[in-house]
This record gives structure tokens, C-alpha cells and sequence, in this order.
């Protein structure tokens, strides 16, 4: 048996450990810590990480500006390449100043280049710990400069935010802002999310039970479109406009082998003309109707001319044959009976702004012009109205069935039409290949649309991709044909509509007039190509729902 004497030794030994470490403990310690990767381009030093304690929480960058920003980056490692590194515990406690809001932020910036070298950054795991225990975060703050192209800049993904360089040539410049939603402090941006990987049942239940709403009404399809008209149609012409638009003047009528080719112009604004051709079967019976189908082109300078098999040089080489051979879907639709309308998309054909110039400049110089007039009307908002303006003209003829109308699209025109699709009923099946990619959240698809409801009034949270959710909701009551490769180079492993289409297919049962879901998902080996398997599976069952019996 130990002598008490040795007892209370052993005791005060404790005691003496445990005061020592209370009061260690008394210090508050606050630290950061996150993973980074960073792929493509070559331009080095252009990401920042910055701390501030008075930004105004503010949506530009005059508000970045008028904050005062400490560059913390040399604290932290960052990646060099695509494996993802930790950035080890930044120290924050110097940071901290009791009763003030901390934000941090990362900064993109990279200046003007003749070719695509700026970088994509993927930054993920972010932890912000006091005394060893998590803080939660803010919703984030995206911040891009006027002069950016669109959709350049911060974004969410699924295990945090990236910025995506979209291979824009321009100067950039681009904030991610976060606030530390610390004790006592104010919140300043919007929203909240767990710092780092919290148990996911015990978050989403407090993340439902904080924002439940109050009514029981679920969100309607009347809702979900006015959300998506409001982000990209709202801040274009007014829609009265259309009906002083006119009629498309015919500039030539060509006989080809099987069908003609009509070159036609029309206004899609009071003073702005587009260009299209009009591909129809020869030898229209007096009185048929045909089905349409509205055919945007993918990403080529000369726009419509691809999709019509039309060019002015031979094949260059088999890369050159193999994007042809991807394109020219409105010519193979005429020759199934079809009637096709293909137009030049806005900075595309003959709607260049620089003859001389390749696409990427012409998008920026028509977005620059269009903005003069529209100064918050983006390019993605003018292919929908374009399209729109043609459709109208187009249900004038007397050849064209009004009931019976599609949209077909590989890669840029993919985008127009899930785009078209989803804002205009008129459309009744839509094949989407290459394009129109759907970043998979599985929360807005949950029956409860409690995160649904919020990520509709949010829009700082909103993309391009992941609107392609609600693109597909306001889809349900037609037909649409997904075709994809998980080679695509697009493709970056996020979730797609792979991990996603038992929800969706059963979410289109349930929201189809008919009880019955039509959405079909063709996956191929081709990479991002539209090649003949994949054409002729998307054009019979095109035939299969629009050609009447």
C-alpha cells in the first residue's frame, strides 16, 4: 500500500498539472485550416487569401474596395498541382477582435493572356476551430468584376467552391468571401454552413427545422419558372416587344438532294437582326403539317453553317471530320421529314461583331454591346429570346405543326436547349447531348423542399449548372433525351444526372400530367461527340414522339 505521504504528493502533483492546464487553456486559440488543388492553365501567383474585420458584406467590387484586406497567403500552403494539399492551421488568434465580424477570402486574379492559361482552384475541407471546436461559417459571397466574361469566376461544387476560368484570354479578377460567424458577432452575409464534414443526420435536421417553412404549399411549376425567367430573361427586352418584331425576310431559296434551304433574316430586337436557314423536305403535301425542330448550334465560329453541313474548305484533318460529323444534325433531320430552323446564336455567324476575330472574342464583344442597352441581360438570357423570336415566326407557316415541336443540341447548343425547353411550353421533346450538364444536388430533389425554397431565394447561390436542376423539374411534363460520356473532357466527377436519375425519373412520374416519366439518359464511349450511334438513338426516338402516325 502506498504511505499518504506519497498519496498527497501524487496529489498535489495533479493539482499543480491540472491549474497549469486550465490556465493554458484560458488563452482563446482560433485557426484555419482548408485543402486546395489547382488544375489546367499555367499563370502562377494568382490566387490570394485575405482576412478582413469591416467588410460591409456588400455584392461588388467597389465593396471589396472600400474594406481594408490583410493578405494572409504566405500562412498557408497551397497545391501546386491536382492533388489536393492541406494548408496546415493558419493561426487566427491575432485576428480576432472581440465583438467584431471576421470574414476571409479568396482572391482570383489573373491579368489578360493570347491564350487560355489561367487556372481552375478547388478549395475544400475548410475548417475554422476555436480552442479545437468547429465554427460555423456563412453561405459564400461570389464577387466577380464587371469585366469579367459570363459564368467566369468562384462557384460551389460539392465538397466546397471553385473557380472556373471557363478559358477565358481576359484580365480577371474574382472574390470568394466567407464570414466566421463567431459568438457576439453580427451576421453580415446570409446563411450558414457547418465548418467541416459535420454528422450529416444531425445537420440536416437542424438545417430543416431552421428553415421550415411556414406554409405546407409545395413550390409550384409557375414558381420554379419565374425564378428561372427572372435570371435570365427579366433584364432583356421587354417581351411586348416581340410583337413589333415582323416577319423573316427570305434572302435565297436553294434546291439540295431531298430538301431546300431557305437563308432567312429577321429582327430579335427593334433595331437588331439574326440570320437563320430553314431546312424543308421537298414536296410538302398541300395541307400537311410537319414537325419542327429548333436545331442551335454548337460552339464554331461560322454558328449555323455546322449544323447544316456547310462549309467553304474541305475537311482539314480527321479532328476537323469528326466535329463535323457531330454537327450537322438539322441536315440529317430534314432528310427524316423534318422541318428545321437553325440560327446563328448572338457573337456566332453571321452576328460576328470582329470578321476577323475567333468566337471567344466575338461573345465578349456582343455581351459588351448588348449590355449597353442591357446592362444585366447576359448571353445565356439572349439564346432563349432568340430562339423564342424565331419560334414565333416559324408557327406562322402553315407547313409546321404547332403541336409537334423539338430542340436539338450538341455541346453549346446542348445549353440552349435545356435552356429553351424549360422556359417554353410550346417545346414538347428536347435531346441534349454534350451539354446542358446538371451539377446533381440531391437536396433540391428531397419531397420535404425545404432546401429548395432556399436555394430559389438565393440567388448568390445560384449557377448555371446547378439551376440545370430546376431546368430539368420545369422539363417534367415532356420528353427529354440526355445523351452523355463519362470521357467527356467537361466531365470532372462531380455528380451528374447518373448519380441522380432514379430521383429525377421518379420525380417525373409524379409531375407529369400523365403519371408517366419520359426522360431518357443515353450514356457513350465517344467522349464529347455526337456520333452516328448516338445521332440515330436521338433521332428515332425524336420521330417516336413527334412524328404523328
Amino acid at each position: 500500500m502506498m504511505p499518504l505521504k506519497n498519496y498527497l504528493s501524487t496529489f498535489f502533483l495533479f493539482l499543480c498539472v491540472f491549474v497549469m492546464n486550465t490556465g493554458a487553456s484560458s488563452v482563446d486559440q482560433y485557426s484555419f485550416a482548408f485543402r486546395s488543388s489547382v488544375v489546367y492553365g499555367s499563370q502562377t501567383n494568382d490566387l490570394t487569401i485575405y482576412m478582413s474585420t469591416d467588410f460591409n458584406g456588400g455584392s461588388t467590387i467597389e465593396d471589396i474596395s472600400q474594406s481594408n484586406w490583410k493578405d494572409i497567403t504566405a500562412m498557408a500552403t497551397l497545391s501546386s498541382g491536382s492533388p489536393f494539399v492541406g494548408s496546415g492551421n493558419l493561426d487566427f488568434t491575432p485576428f480576432v477582435e472581440q465583438g467584431k465580424a471576421l470574414f476571409i477570402a479568396f482572391k482570383y486574379s489573373a491579368p489578360a493572356t493570347p491564350k487560355p492559361t489561367q487556372r481552375m482552384w478547388r478549395i475544400q475541407s475548410m475548417a475554422f476551430k476555436h480552442n479545437r471546436m468547429p465554427v460555423n461559417l456563412s453561405d459564400w459571397l461570389f464577387i466577380n468584376h464587371k469585366d469579367n466574361d459570363e459564368n467566369v469566376g468562384w462557384e460551389n461544387n460539392s465538397k466546397g467552391i471553385q473557380y472556373r476560368s471557363r478559358m477565358t484570354k481576359k484580365k480577371t479578377e474574382s472574390w470568394a468571401v466567407v464570414q466566421i460567424l463567431l459568438p457576439d458577432t453580427k451576421p453580415i452575409i446570409s446563411g450558414r454552413t457547418v465548418s467541416f464534414e459535420p454528422p450529416a443526420k444531425s445537420a440536416d435536421k437542424a438545417y430543416v427545422d431552421k428553415n421550415k417553412s411556414s406554409s405546407d404549399a409545395g413550390v409550384t411549376q409557375e414558381y420554379l419558372k419565374k425564378i428561372m425567367y427572372d435570371s435570365y430573361l427579366k433584364n432583356g427586352p421587354n417581351p411586348g416587344v416581340m410583337q413589333q418584331l415582323g416577319n423573316m425576310e427570305v434572302l435565297e431559296k436553294t434546291k439540295q438532294d431531298g430538301y431546300e434551304r431557305w437563308h432567312v433574316k429577321y429582327k430579335v430586337d427593334t433595331d437588331e437582326f439574326s440570320y437563320a436557314y430553314i431546312l424543308l423536305p421537298l414536296n410538302i403535301p398541300a395541307g400537311a403539317k410537319l414537325p419542327l425542330m429548333l436545331c442551335p448550334h454548337p460552339t464554331y465560329i461560322f454558328g449555323k453553317n455546322r449544323v447544316v453541313n456547310l462549309y467553304d474548305e474541305p475537311i482539314k484533318d480527321r479532328t476537323d471530320s469528326l466535329k463535323r460529323l457531330s454537327g450537322h444534325y438539322g441536315l440529317d433531320l430534314v432528310q427524316r421529314g423534318f422541318v428545321v430552323f437553325a440560327p446563328d446564336r448572338a457573337g456566332y455567324g453571321e452576328r460576328r461583331l470582329l470578321s476577323n476575330k475567333g468566337f471567344k472574342e466575338n461573345m465578349a464583344a456582343f455581351s459588351g454591346k448588348m449590355r449597353e442597352r442591357y446592362p444585366k441581360f447576359g448571353l445565356n438570357g439572349k439564346a432563349v429570346w432568340d430562339l423564342q423570336v424565331g419560334l414565333n415566326l416559324m408557327l406562322t407557316y402553315d407547313f409546321v405543326d404547332q403541336e409537334h415541336v423539338g430542340i436539338i443540341g450538341h455541346s453549346l447548343g446542348a445549353w440552349d436547349a435545356i435552356l429553351l425547353s424549360a422556359l417554353d411550353d410550346r417545346v414538347k421533346a428536347a435531346v441534349i447531348n454534350s451539354g446542358g450538364m446538371v451539377a446533381y444536388l440531391p437536396e433540391l430533389w428531397s419531397d420535404d423542399q425545404t432546401a429548395l425554397r432556399v436555394y430559389l431565394d438565393s440567388p448568390s447561390k445560384q449557377s448555371l449548372t446547378k439551376n440545370v436542376n430546376i431546368m430539368l423539374m420545369l422539363n417534367a411534363s415532356r420528353s427529354v433525351f440526355y445523351l452523355f460520356s463519362l470521357r467527356d473532357p467537361f466531365y470532372k466527377g462531380q455528380p451528374q444526372l447518373i448519380e441522380g436519375y432514379t430521383t429525377i425519373y421518379d420525380y417525373y412520374k409524379t409531375n407529369n400530367p400523365k403519371k408517366q416519366a419520359d426522360i431518357s439518359y443515353l450514356l457513350h464511349k465517344d467522349g464529347h461527340t455526337f456520333y452516328p450511334t448516338a445521332k440515330a438513338a436521338a433521332y428515332t426516338w425524336l420521330e417516336e414522339r413527334l412524328m404523328t402516325k
